[in-house]
């Protein structure tokens, strides 16, 4: 299983509603192809895990990278083992507006130029990830309108993770020693 951790600046500012389509087709998309992930987006800075077989997140980064909607895309790191680290959901994207998200050790990375600084280094994007993970997959089990929205059917399709259950809660994501990519795209 690989998981490929990728961070991009978009090309202009996106209205949540326009983010909030990405990652619903997205979800469409990944769950047919057998993909997991998660997206965070600060100010125009994407961050992003996918996690399936290696040929299928190779595939499907080179379309992201074809994407005109953001630049300087670079893939930070990547590693394989076997099972999903962020396999709750085919794709869901952080609710980062919630000051509490921006406590801790995350406190310094609000402001929007910091966060663009600092996250292409792959631990503080990889460590970001993980707490906007685990931070949306609190909200989603205990609002059940949210949990709805953004969790899917079951019925969706056989390759679909985990359903969003009052027992299903996820754990926090194996955070790997990060293998740095050396080349840009």
């Amino acid at each position: 299983m690989l998981t490929l951790l990728y961070r991009s600046d978009a090309v202009s500012l996106l209205p949540f509603s326009a983010l909030a389509d990405i990652c619903m087709q997205s979800s469409l998309n990944n769950r047919n192809l057998g993909v997991t992930g998660f997206l965070m987006e600060h100010e125009g800075t994407f961050l992003q895990v996918l996690e399936g077989e290696t040929e299928t997140v190779d595939g499907l980064f080179a379309r992201i990278s074809r994407d005109a909607r953001h630049r300087n895309l670079s893939a930070l790191a990547r590693w394989e083992r076997p099972g999903r680290s962020f396999g709750f959901w085919a794709m869901n994207f952080g609710p980062l507006d919630d000051p509490s998200f921006w406590q801790g050790d995350f406190a310094c990375l609000r402001d929007g130029e910091a966060f663009r600084r600092k996250s292409s280094d792959a631990e503080t994007a990889l460590a970001l990830l993980c707490h906007a993970y685990v931070f949306a997959s609190k909200v989603a089990v205990s609002d059940p309108v949210i949990g709805g929205f953004v969790m899917g059917y079951p019925s969706a399709s056989p390759r679909t993770p985990p359903q969003n259950t009052p027992s299903a809660k996820p754990a926090a994501p194996w955070r790997p020693a990060i293998i740095h990519e050396r080349s840009s795209r």
